[in-house]
């Protein structure tokens, strides 16, 4: 069966701590994401302050209960892709030091789940939205 399209998004290989990557695929399962991959995109809509593009934190589409996901896996260089969707990587670049957005989206990611010594470019006092208390 065809999954339904996810509209236009971008792509990028982001780098990540490998203690980063698997908080990631913890806090999804948590959320009771569908994925790894969507929470990171949800996550990053809700940074960018763009929840219109969030499809499933805090909506009735997201599981109540955690489930069970896949590792992110990365290519040979332990990078790992990231989907948002096209106008969250336009204001992600935007909003980029120096317009380097997977190290940025990498800093963002570290910040998120806890671990800000990963993060390279953001100031470590830089609020990054937590999906149960969306700012909007």
């Amino acid at each position: 069966m065809a999954r339904p399209s996810k509209g236009d998004r971008a792509a990028h290989m982001v780098k990540t701590h490998p203690a980063v990557t698997q908080r990631l695929v913890e806090k999804a399962a948590a959320a009771g994401s569908s994925s790894a991959t969507q929470y990171v995109a949800d996550v990053l809509a809700l940074y960018a302050g763009l929840p219109q593009h969030v499809r499933e934190l805090n909506s009735s589409s997201a599981l109540t209960v955690p489930r069970a996901l896949q590792a992110l896996r990365g290519d040979v260089y332990g990078r790992i892709m990231v989907r948002p969707h096209r106008e969250v990587s336009e204001r992600l670049t935007a909003q980029a030091p120096g317009h380097k957005v997977p190290p940025h989206i990498a800093d963002i990611l570290s910040v998120h789940v806890g671990l800000p010594e990963h993060a390279r470019t953001l100031d470590h006092g830089d609020e990054i939205p937590h999906p149960a208390a969306p700012d909007f």
